[in-house]
């Protein structure tokens, strides 16, 4: 099974500005943009039974930050990435991507150009597979180079619901549940672990350096946190906890975390010193 980090850039052919936040408009465009290129893919997304399989950033690039905008440059060029958890879905979009431009926001002076497919066009772009993620963490466990803990860096707001409010705090039974969700969702194998409950509520939070900030949805605001922390396990669990911490980790990468995942925000992937 393919997991896929498709890469969108956009260039400005006059000054323009975007939202500080325009991970909403971007959803909107890429539907769009589905619609056109693959209606029966986008068909499926309205099935309220249907499990997005992907996660969407926010824009990329050198911006000057002027209040609620981010202005661009005439001839800069921003990106933003798109990244699938199901195979099929991810092949159709790759070959959408490959035959004509990107999503078109409704600012007519960015232009979409060719999507980035591989990391040689773009260092965020490529494919694998969850056996490759299972194999780079086995590979680490018998170099004994697998590290006790893992560092996420959160590169977009990010938050959890819990009673209809936003909680922007890395819980770790929050942050690995979600990501044990996605993966029992997705994954064509199940993590290693039998008590996957005992293995979640087993992970801690070891340090976090963490700002919060406002995400206007339109139809709603939410607060999320940005910044970098760590997770870790107690010594005395088994190892084969230690490598689906990691395996989680690097999922997270094609996943996000968190609400609104599908709008730019949740973004979060594996920090090599962790």
């Amino acid at each position: 099974m393919n997991l896929s980090s498709i890469v969108f850039p956009l260039t400005a052919g006059l000054d323009t500005a975007v939202p500080r936040h325009a991970g909403r408009l971007l959803h909107a465009a890429f539907l769009h943009w589905l619609q056109h290129h693959q209606p029966e893919l986008a068909a499926r997304l309205h099935d309220k039974n249907y499990t997005r399989p992907y996660a969407l950033s926010d824009l990329h690039g050198h911006f000057t930050h002027d209040g609620p905008w981010r202005k661009i440059r005439q001839g800069q060029t921003v990106w933003f990435r798109l990244t699938t958890l199901e195979e099929t879905f991810g092949e159709l979009v790759a070959q959408a991507a490959a035959r004509q431009p990107g999503p078109q926001l409704d600012d007519r002076t960015l232009t979409p150009g060719p999507a980035c497919l591989t990391p040689a066009q773009h260092h965020h772009a490529g494919t694998t597979t969850f056996a490759a993620l299972a194999a780079e963490v086995q590979a680490a466990t018998e170099a004994g180079q697998l590290p006790e803990s893992v560092t996420l860096r959160f590169d977009s707001a990010t938050c959890f619901m819990e009673n209809d409010h936003a909680l922007p705090l890395p819980v770790p039974r929050y942050v690995f549940g979600y990501l044990l969700n996605k993966w029992q969702l997705a994954s064509p194998f199940a993590l290693p672990v039998e008590e996957v409950q005992h293995f979640v509520d087993s992970i801690h939070l070891a340090y976090s350096r963490l700002e919060t900030q406002m995400v206007d949805l339109k139809k709603y605001r939410r607060v999320g946190f940005t910044g970098v922390a760590r997770f870790a396990l107690h010594p005395a669990m088994p190892n084969i906890y230690r490598q689906s911490l990691h395996l989680l980790a690097k999922f997270a990468y094609f996943s996000g975390v968190g609400s609104h995942t599908t709008m730019g925000m949740g973004q979060a992937w594996q920090l090599a010193d962790g």
